[in-house]
This record gives C-alpha cells, sequence and structure tokens, in this order.
C-alpha cells in the first residue's frame, strides 16, 4: 500500500469516528433537553406548571423548612385541583427536617432526629392562601391547627377531643405528637389546689384542676389582669405570666416562646390574664 493511500485511510478513519462521535454528543443532549424540559401545551398545564412554582418558591421560605428543612429532599408529590372559583390547586410537598417540631423552633429544646413532613398548599391566582404542615401547624400563621370535635374537616386540620381537665389536656397534647412531661406534683398553690408542673417540648407550664368548672371560673377571678397579683398574693415572676383556662382547669405559662403561647391559644380559651 502507498504512502498516499495510507494517509487517505487514515484521513477517512478519523473523519468517521469524528461523524460517530458527533452523532452520540447530538443523540445525549436530546435526549437531555427532553427530560429535563417540560413545555405546557394547554393554558390548563400552564396554570397548574405556574401553581407549582409559587408553591416551591413559598415552601422554601416557610417556616419549619427555613429553619431546618433539607432542601435535596424537597419533593412534589402529589397536585390536584379543588372545586372552587377561582381555581385553587391543592399541592402537596414532602421534606425532611433535621429536628422534630414545627416553625421557627430558636431557642427551644429540639430532638436530634430527621423528621419526615408533608404541606398542604393551596394556591390560587398567583398566591398561598394557606399551607398546613402534617395537618398540624399552620405555616402561614405561626401556629397549631385544631378541628374541635363536631367542627367540619376540610382535611387540612384534625380532630382533637376538647380539653375539660388535666387528663383529657394531656391527651390533646399527645395526640399533637407533643412531647409531655409530668415532672412533679405539688400539694398546694396560690389557688388552693394542688400543682401539676408539666414539661411540653421542654417548655414548663403548671396546671390547676379544680373540682368543677364553676371552681375553675371563681378562681381565674382572683387573678389580676397582668397575671401579678392571685388573691392577696403578689407575685414576681422571672418571667412573662400568661394565664389560660378552659371548663375545670387553668394553665400558667411563664416564659415567652411564640409556639408554647400558639400551642395554648389553640388548646385552651384564649388567655385571660398576664403580659
Amino acid at each position: 500500500m502507498s504512502q498516499q493511500q495510507k494517509q487517505k485511510r487514515i484521513v477517512l478513519t478519523t473523519v468517521i469516528i469524528g461523524v460517530i462521535a458527533a452523532i452520540v454528543v447530538g443523540a445525549y443532549f436530546v435526549s437531555a433537553q427532553t427530560t429535563l424540559t417540560k413545555i405546557p401545551v394547554t393554558q390548563e398545564e400552564q396554570e397548574r406548571y405556574d401553581a407549582i412554582g409559587v408553591a416551591e418558591k413559598y415552601i422554601v421560605i416557610s417556616p419549619t423548612f427555613a429553619f431546618d428543612g433539607l432542601l435535596e429532599t424537597l419533593d412534589v408529590v402529589d397536585v390536584s385541583i379543588m372545586e372552587s372559583y377561582p381555581v385553587q390547586y391543592r399541592i402537596k410537598v414532602a421534606f425532611d427536617s433535621s429536628h422534630g417540631g414545627f416553625g421557627n423552633r430558636e431557642g427551644q429544646i429540639l430532638t436530634q432526629v430527621i423528621t419526615p413532613h408533608t404541606v398542604d398548599i393551596i394556591v390560587s391566582e398567583g398566591e398561598v392562601l394557606s399551607a398546613v404542615t402534617d395537618g398540624q401547624w399552620d405555616e402561614m400563621n405561626h401556629q397549631y391547627v385544631l378541628k374541635k370535635l363536631g367542627s367540619d374537616n376540610d382535611g387540612l386540620g384534625m380532630h382533637v377531643a376538647k380539653v375539660h381537665d388535666y387528663a383529657s389536656f394531656i391527651e390533646a397534647l399527645e395526640e399533637l405528637g407533643i412531647q409531655v412531661q409530668l415532672v412533679e406534683e405539688l400539694e398546694d398553690s396560690s389557688f388552693g389546689v394542688p400543682t401539676k408542673v408539666v414539661s411540653i417540648n421542654g417548655e414548663t407550664v403548671q396546671v390547676f384542676e379544680f373540682p368543677t368548672a364553676t371552681d375553675a371560673h371563681d378562681a381565674s377571678l382572683l387573678v389580676s389582669k397582668d397575671g401579678t397579683e392571685i388573691g392577696t398574693s403578689m407575685i414576681r415572676w422571672i418571667d412573662t405570666p400568661h394565664f389560660y383556662t378552659q371548663d375545670k382547669i387553668i394553665v400558667l405559662y411563664v416564659g415567652h416562646t411564640t409556639n408554647t403561647m400558639n400551642l395554648l391559644d389553640s388548646l385552651l380559651d384564649k388567655q385571660f390574664a398576664g403580659m
């Protein structure tokens, strides 16, 4: 074979290899583009696509995810259209947190455990109307969501038995997945009944149970509006006092953690005394 023929063969081989490489690379990029890019073809698909985008932008700044959500676990698991006008999209987003609990938990005692969450987000006309995590936590209002027995259930809340005494108070907390522990029980109090000191997610509250709801109501009248006096006793609290009552119990929380106050507001009647 002459030198000229050899050179032509080398050139031809090089050209063939180049063509094959171009075909392979081109096929790869076409395939990748087809996989990664999904263009809505109808107005309904475009609106659905836009609603998902609104939900995804919201979830990353929502209190629970923003505190300790793991970005690599974020996943849209379901999208449905609700029977409403204007159109509302119900979008379920799942993610894991690196601790237990909900919302901004700065300053709280946290459980060091990977915790899975599912958030129900309602989107309409480009805005988030509601966002509820695990059917328990209202991300937009930073409080627990409770549905008292006898109310309509829209799927975003939960049924929690009405609190009427100490036992039902503890039961309601446990139904919410709250860590509850009886720290100690004192024989007396300023109300003349025993004091149960309870730890709720690391925060201490005092529970006073009376024989009847009337007794509890009468005792609540002994507390001054700012919570610094109970009957004839003047008290200097180490932090901000918050008094709540419901049926046969009075609950006292001395502190300032918003999550704890919101939880007590959700389970009990609104705060009747304190700061």
